[in-house]
C-alpha cells in the first residue's frame, strides 16, 4: 500500500492545481494527501462529482466496484438523474442513451444475480459516450464456477476511463508501439489499456514516470477524487512558487517525444522540455497543436517558472511532396480536373467564407511519411455527405475524417466519415495482419448492402458467442457482427456464429494467397461457396465432382467428408512447371521420386489463368512454377484453369 500512496502524492505535487480549500468532511483532515482534490470534486459547483455519507465522512480509502465507480464517472461526464428541467433536446440524449444499450444491460441482468440494476442509466449513459465499451460492461460481474463476483475498479481502468471522459480516446489510440518505458512497471499494464495510460501521462494526469505505476491494485475513493482533480480542474490556479525565471529559448528541434516533450539543440548543447498543455504553438504564422512539431524544425520557445514551454514560434520544413491524387471525372466542369484525396480537418471556419483546412499525408520516395495542410474554400453548392446521408457545413467538424473532390484549392464534393457509431451486419471477409504492421482489416456488410472496411487496433476487443477476449482470427467469415467503430477503426466487434451441414458435388476450387473458395451445387441445384483457412484441409487432395459432406462455422469450413470419390468427372493435376515448349504446351512434375509423372499440357486460347486472385495470360508462366490445372475432360491433357500456387 505504501507505493500506491507515494505514487498518489506524486500526482499531486506535479499535476494538480493548488486551491485553498474549508474541511468538509469529518475523516479528511487538511493533512491529507488528497484533501484539495477531494474538496474539489465534492463542491457543489462542481456537479458535485462525488459526495459523502449521511454522517459526513468521505471514506477516502474505501475501494469501488465497478458499478460504483461507473456512477460516480457519468456524473462526471455529465449524467443527470433528474432531466425534468433540461430541455428537450438534452434530456432525450439520456432517454435514447438508455433505450440504445438496454437490451445488452436487460441481458447481462439476466445471467448474473448480482447485476447492479440501479447503475443501469449511468453505464448507458458511459457506453452511449464511449467511456466504457461493451467488452468492460460485460466484466462488470465475473462468475468462477457457481460464484459471481463484482470487480474493484482497478488503477490503469481508472486511468483508461478518465482519457476518454476527457474526449482524448482518439489521441490514445493513435499512439505508436512500441512506446518507451515510463514505469518500473511498465511489463504489468495490460496491453489493451497501455496506449491510454501512456497519453494520460502526457496529458499531465499522472505524473510522467520514475516510480511504479501499480496498475492492476484497487483505486480508492480518494484517488478517484486526485485523478478528477487533475484531468478536470482548472490548471490556471496553480499559485506554487516557480522554481526558475522564464526562459527565451532558440534551436533545432532534434528529438519529438509523443507530443509531450522536445529537445533542442543550439550553440549551447542539447536540453530537452516538458510542453505545457495550453501551450501555444505558431508555425509558418499558422497556429498548430504539438502533434505537428517534427525533427528539423528551427523554433523559437518560451519557458515558465516551471521549465514547461508555454509559447512556440517556428517554421516547417519545406519538404517537397508529388501529387498522387486520383483524379476523378468532371461532369459539368468545363474541363476542370477534379482530384479526389482524403485527410484529416483541423480548422473550419464560415467567415468571410466557408473553407475546411485539410491535413493529408504523404510517403516521400524515401519511405518517410510527411504530413501536408491545405487550406480550401468551397463550391457555391458543394455537396456535402456524412455515412451517404447529406449534411451541412454546420455538420463539419474539427477531427473529421473526409474524402474530398478538389480542383486547385477549391472543394466541389466533401464525404465525411461517421465518427463513433454501431455497424451491423454480415462479416464478409477477414485480411489478417501484414508484415509491415498492419492490424487485421474486416469486410462487414449491412442487410441493406452497403460494406465497410474496418481496421482493428491492437487493442480492439473481439467476442464470440460466449466467449471474450479473443484474437481476431477467433472470427469467421459469415458472422452476424455488431461492431463499435470510431471511424473506420473497431473498438470492440461481437459475432455470433452458426453451425451447419451441407452436402453437394464439388464444381470450383479457387486457391489464393488470403483463403480458398470451394463452390457446390447442393441437391437443390443451388450452387454455394465456402471458404477455407490454411491449414484446415488439404484441398489438394479434392477433385471436380465429388461429392461432399462439408462441416461449417458461419461460411467457413471445418471438416470435409469425400463420399465418392469415384463421381470425380475431371482431372486435375497438382505439381511445378519443367519446360515451356515452342508450341504453347508446358510440361508438368506431379509426385516426387519414383512416383513421379510428367504431363504435357495444352493450353487453348479461353484457359483461364490466375495468380493470387489476378487474371495471367500464357505467356506469363515461368519455369519452376507451383501449378494447380483443371482438365476440361478427364484423361486428356487440356487444361480447363490454370492456379499459380504460391
Amino acid at each position: 500500500m505504501k507505493k500506491i500512496i507515494s505514487f498518489v502524492l506524486i500526482v499531486i505535487l506535479i499535476t494538480l492545481p493548488t486551491t485553498v480549500f474549508a474541511s468538509t468532511f469529518r475523516d479528511v483532515p487538511s493533512t491529507h494527501f488528497a484533501f484539495d482534490a477531494i474538496n474539489w470534486v465534492a463542491d457543489p459547483a462542481n456537479g458535485p462529482i462525488m459526495m459523502g455519507d449521511a454522517g459526513n465522512n468521505f471514506q477516502p480509502n474505501r475501494t469501488v466496484n465497478k458499478f460504483e465507480a461507473a456512477q460516480i464517472f457519468a456524473v462526471a461526464a455529465g449524467f443527470r438523474h433528474d432531466t425534468s428541467t433540461l430541455p428537450p433536446a438534452e434530456s432525450e440524449v439520456f432517454t435514447r442513451s438508455f433505450n440504445t444499450w438496454r437490451p445488452l444491460l436487460d441481458g447481462l441482468a439476466s445471467q448474473f444475480t448480482t447485476w447492479n440494476r440501479i447503475a443501469d442509466r449511468e453505464i448507458a449513459f458511459l457506453l452511449y459516450r464511449g467511456i466504457l465499451t461493451t467488452s468492460e460492461v460485460q466484466n462488470f460481474v465475473t462468475r468462477a464456477g457457481t460464484t459471481e463476483n463484482r470487480p474493484l475498479l482497478t488503477r490503469e481502468q481508472a486511468i483508461t476511463w478518465t482519457v476518454r471522459l476527457v474526449g482524448e480516446s482518439a489521441a490514445a489510440q493513435a499512439i505508436q508501439l512500441p512506446h518507451p518505458t515510463p514505469f518500473r512497471d511498465d511489463a504489468a499494464i495490460s496491453p489493451a489499456l497501455r496506449r491510454y495510460v501512456y497519453h494520460a501521462r502526457g496529458l499531465g494526469i499522472i505524473p510522467a514516470g520514475g516510480g511504479y505505476l501499480n496498475p492492476t491494485t484497487n483505486f480508492t475513493r480518494a484517488e478517484i477524487a486526485t485523478i478528477f482533480y487533475s484531468a478536470l480542474a482548472d490548471a490556471s490556479n496553480n499559485t506554487a512558487n516557480p522554481s526558475t525565471a522564464p526562459q527565451t529559448i532558440s534551436g533545432t528541434i532534434t528529438n519529438v517525444h509523443l507530443d509531450t516533450h522536445l529537445t533542442i539543440t543550439n550553440a549551447s548543447g542539447t536540453e530537452t522540455f516538458p510542453i505545457a498543455r495550453n501551450a501555444v504553438i505558431m508555425l509558418d504564422n499558422t497556429q498548430r497543436s504539438a502533434a505537428f512539431l517534427r525533427e528539423g524544425m528551427t523554433v523559437m520557445l518560451l519557458t515558465d517558472g516551471y521549465g514547461q514551454v508555454i509559447s512556440l514560434t517556428g517554421r516547417s520544413q519545406q519538404l517537397a511532396t508529388s501529387s498522387t491524387n486520383e483524379i476523378l471525372t468532371t461532369p459539368g466542369l468545363s474541363g476542370q480536373v477534379l482530384y479526389a484525396d482524403e485527410g484529416i480537418i483541423t480548422s473550419v471556419t464560415s467567415t468571410p467564407q466557408p473553407s475546411v483546412t485539410m491535413r493529408t499525408q504523404r510517403v516521400r520516395i524515401s519511405g518517410q511519411i510527411i504530413d501536408d495542410e491545405r487550406t480550401f474554400t468551397f463550391t457555391p453548392s458543394p455537396v456535402v455527405t456524412r455515412g451517404g446521408a447529406a449534411a451541412a457545413f454546420s455538420d463539419i467538424q474539427v477531427g473529421d475524417i473526409a474524402f474530398f473532390g478538389f480542383s486547385g484549392t477549391v472543394i466541389h464534393n466533401l464525404e465525411l466519415m461517421q465518427r463513433e457509431r454501431t455497424i451491423t451486419g454480415t462479416l464478409e471477409e477477414i485480411r489478417p495482419p501484414d508484415n509491415q504492421g498492419t492490424h487485421a482489416t474486416f469486410i462487414v456488410e449491412e442487410e441493406d448492402g452497403r460494406a465497410y472496411e474496418l481496421r482493428a487496433l491492437p487493442n480492439t476487443e473481439f467476442s464470440r458467442d460466449n466467449h471474450f477476449n479473443l484474437n481476431w482470427d477467433s472470427l469467421r467469415v459469415g458472422d452476424t457482427v455488431t461492431a463499435d467503430v470510431e471511424f473506420d477503426r473497431i473498438i470492440s466487434i461481437h459475432a455470433t456464429g452458426t453451425r451447419a451441414v451441407v452436402e453437394g458435388r464439388l464444381n470450383e476450387i479457387r486457391i489464393t494467397e488470403r483463403h480458398t473458395q470451394i463452390t457446390i451445387t447442393c441437391t437443390a441445384g443451388a450452387s454455394q461457396s465456402f471458404f477455407i483457412r490454411p491449414g484446415v484441409f488439404d484441398v489438394y487432395t479434392l477433385r471436380i465432382g465429388m461429392q461432399l459432406r462439408i462441416n461449417l462455422d458461419s461460411r467457413e469450413v471445418t471438416n470435409i467428408t469425400v463420399q465418392n470419390a469415384g463421381l470425380a468427372q475431371t482431372s486435375v493435376i497438382l505439381g511445378f512447371i519443367q519446360s515451356i515448349r515452342t508450341d504453347g504446351t508446358i510440361v508438368v512434375v506431379e509426385g516426387q521420386g519414383t512416383a513421379a509423372r510428367t504431363h504435357t499440357i495444352t493450353i487453348p486460347s479461353g484457359t483461364t489463368i490466375t495468380s493470387g486472385g489476378s487474371t495471367l495470360n500464357a505467356n506469363n508462366l515461368r519455369v519452376n512454377m507451383n501449378v494447380y490445372i483443371v482438365l476440361t475432360a478427364q484423361g486428356n491433357n487440356i487444361a480447363s484453369s490454370i492456379t499459380v500456387l504460391p
